[in-house]
């Protein structure tokens, strides 16, 4: 099964990825930032409270070996009252200690301290008791003694204090390489958040932009009447939909197209020849008539032979048009001097130029390379363009045909009018089917002129200035 995911499940796709980076980033720094506060606060309270009640015990030692100096050498009860209560707050302190001593160098200098302490109350005990007893002693050598062990426990808390400030500060090393090593690890995800929003953005709108403008190039194309083109979108199941409606809405329009085509042709078929007859007929009956003196119905009869001319070169266009839509149009291409074929089409409108007191003016260099036209399709061309530019160029109006020579193998030629110019609306619809110029005439003419250009492989478009007249151009290949 060949599944498609649409354009809702790739958009929820897209966010549950990006989400899931986002749930992954603030778990990890939740994390590093849990282990960062209890580092922190190992350091802060852990590590002020035990320098605080080391040398607060150190302190105690040395105040309460004052205490025994002075007991000893005054016999004074208060001071050693004052030893025995010091004994109580060593005790609680080297009990705190005990709490944040976590390794066992810092356990054995503690138990040291301990032992040592002890040795040194013992000591001072005994020598009360031969002080009760009033046993004689060396004085000397027992204050040296008691000197050396205070001076013994002082070191070992020192050496204790010493390693706890060594573990802060690894601590406070660990703490700082957690925090570059968080921030790292952040930039990183965050790096990739953008670059998984980025992807999937690009993604998105790749897989989505595409098909939509392959939509919009497809309508485009029917709309200009090219009902034979498919679109063809795979993917996402929502425009494929949308492109299959199209397509057959594109089969209906182009059975209706050949349908009006054929209808079209086929009345035009019909309408060709009796319109013939009339012309004929309406010829033979003023010829026949030229001695006579009734010049209303002379003119009625002229009137109405020029209207049979100008309906037949109107069947002539559409049953032309359905040639060239059935491509059963052939084209004999060849050199041609299009100075030549220029002048002769000049020379068909020459009366309809004199009739309205139109000057034309041709500007073109003698020694321009032929072209490869067919000789009857261009002068069909011609017609088409002079043909507008006199219906629409006043009386003692103008019209200038210029033809130049370009770079690129072509030559081009630009007929320009002092008409009532294109509105902007139609300027860009101008030379499709059936469209007319302010309503005027069957809207055949300049679509067939392009698609004669077209099939002698050049281009054809239009410039204007509204309200002083238009400029129709068009290139032709060198032959």
């Amino acid at each position: 099964m060949n599944f498609k995911l649409t354009i809702f499940n790739r958009l929820i796709l897209s966010y549950i990825m990006i989400l899931l980076v986002v749930i992954s980033l603030g778990i990890y720094t939740t994390l590093k930032l849990r282990q960062l506060n209890q580092i922190t606060h190992s350091i802060s309270f852990i590590g002020d409270k035990s320098f605080a009640t080391i040398n607060r015990l150190k302190q105690t030692i040395i105040t309460q070996r004052g205490f025994e100096k002075k007991y000893i050498l005054t016999r004074d009860k208060d001071f050693y009252l004052q030893f025995q209560k010091a004994i109580n707050y060593i005790k609680n302190d080297l009990g705190q200690i005990k709490l944040f001593a976590d390794k066992v160098v810092e356990n054995k200098l503690l138990q040291d301290s301990i032992t040592g302490y002890s040795r040194y109350i013992k000591q001072v005990q005994d020598n009360v008791k031969n002080i009760h007893q009033e046993k004689e002693s060396s004085l000397t050598q027992y204050q040296l003694q008691q000197d050396k062990l205070v001076k013994q426990i002082i070191n070992k808390l020192e050496q204790i204090s010493n390693i706890i400030k060594n573990d802060i500060d690894k601590k406070l090393k660990l703490s700082g390489k957690i925090s570059s090593l968080a921030s790292y690890i952040a930039a990183l995800i965050t790096i990739a958040a953008i670059i998984i929003a980025i992807f999937f953005a690009f993604y998105n709108s790749r897989t989505i932009n595409r098909p939509l403008l392959s939509l919009i190039q497809g309508t485009r194309i029917i709309a200009k009447g090219r009902f034979e083109e498919q679109i063809d979108i795979s993917s996402p199941p929502e425009i494929k939909e949308l492109a299959e409606a199209f397509n057959l809405m594109s089969v209906h329009l182009k059975q209706i197209d050949d349908l009006k085509s054929d209808f079209i042709s086929n009345v035009s078929h019909d309408l060709r020849t009796p319109l013939a007859v009339i012309r004929e007929a309406v010829s033979l009956h003023i010829e026949n008539n030229l001695s006579e003196s009734n010049d209303k119905g002379h003119k009625l009869l002229e009137i109405i032979s020029e209207e049979c001319e100008r309906l037949i070169q109107s069947v002539n266009k559409i049953l032309y048009l359905s040639r060239i839509d059935a491509g059963m149009m052939e084209y004999n291409l060849d050199k041609h001097s299009l100075k030549q074929l220029i002048e002769r089409a000049i020379f068909n409108i020459s009366p309809i130029l004199e009739k309205k007191s139109i000057t034309l003016t041709l500007n073109m260099n003698d020694n321009l390379p032929p072209v490869k036209v067919d000789d009857s399709k261009f002068g069909q061309l011609l017609d088409n363009i002079f043909g507008n530019a006199i219906k629409f160029t006043p009386d003692r109006g103008r019209i200038t045909v210029t033809v130049t020579e370009r770079e690129n193998d072509f030559i081009e030629v630009s007929i320009s009018d002092t008409g009532c110019g294109i509105s902007e609306d139609q300027i860009t619809k101008i030379f499709d089917k059936f469209i007319t110029l302010h309503d005027n005439g069957t809207g055949l003419g300049l679509y067939l002129a392009k698609r004669i250009i077209e099939s002698h492989g050049g281009k054809i478009w239009v410039s204007n200035n509204l309200q002083k007249g238009s400029t129709f151009s068009f290139t032709l290949p060198i032959f």
